[in-house]
């Protein structure tokens, strides 16, 4: 797939544009500050996520925006997964890049994976970060979420029952193959150098009082650090080239692909 530049950042600097989920602004702001790249990044609410359609216009009001830049990018680089199939249907006058990836948990764990390794038998498994903590339990947006109990929604799985159903057949299919179990079990996604205030107590101390046991999980940034660096090989992000669209594979490998 010929983008028209060169792929690794040790050769050449590049102008891009880096839409991203607010989830990641610490991460993602230390990040690009160290980047060989010149970036602009626009941050969209992470709490947009509880309405995918709402999530999917934003974004691409933003890729038109780009489109319209005086600024000539070489490409944009989405700080998003599949997210509900928010991302479904983007299309850019300009290559974009996006992680092959259903959700920010597999960012957050720096690999599908490491995401699969601690997640793969309990896709359902209530989770948390600085960053989440920071953009939902704390946050004052007006959107209201509880943790992360419906990660299940992004699950290849589900994602194809969605694709070839209305939203309540496949919540349907999801329950019956899927018998609600109590968890009494939640994870932390601890990252060293960016946890910036006591969200792993205060989310410790919830979970406690609701009888739910907190495992800490090691995450990491390299999947982000790779995205912003412009390290874009084929297995760990989709490169879509400029007028085509993001379309669903709904597996744990290529997750999605450009059409």
């Amino acid at each position: 797939m010929n983008f028209g530049f060169q792929l690794s950042g040790k050769v050449m600097n590049m102008l891009i544009k880096f839409i991203c989920c607010d989830v990641f602004t610490r991460i993602a702001c230390d990040l690009v500050a160290k980047s060989p790249h010149t970036i602009d990044i626009d941050f969209i609410p992470m709490l947009t996520h509880v309405e995918p359609e709402t999530l999917r216009v934003l974004i691409q009001e933003k890729l038109i925006e780009t489109e319209q830049s005086r600024r000539v990018y070489d490409a944009v680089i989405l700080g998003f997964g599949l997210c509900g199939n928010a991302v479904i249907g983007l299309s850019c006058s300009i290559p974009m890049v996006i992680p092959r990836a259903h959700d920010c948990c597999t960012l957050f764990m720096g690999s599908k994976e490491s995401f699969l390794a601690e997640f793969g038998n309990a896709l359902s498994t209530r989770w948390m970060t600085t960053g989440y903590y920071e953009r939902t339990v704390s946050s004052n947006t007006g959107y209201r979420v509880q943790d992360t109990q419906d990660n299940y929604k992004t699950s290849a799985q589900y994602m194809e029952f969605l694709e070839k159903y209305d939203a309540e057949t496949a919540e349907y299919l999801w329950e019956t193959l899927h018998p609600k179990i109590e968890s009494h079990e939640a994870v932390y996604i601890k990252i060293d150098g960016f946890e910036y205030h006591d969200a792993l107590q205060q989310y410790k101390q919830r979970m406690e009082d609701n009888d739910i046991e907190l495992r800490v999980a090691t995450g990491n940034v390299s999947l982000l650090k790779a995205l912003i660096d412009a390290d874009w090989d084929d297995k760990r992000f989709l490169r879509i080239p400029a007028g085509q669209k993001i379309v669903g594979v709904y597996d744990m490998d290529q997750v999605m692909r450009a059409e």
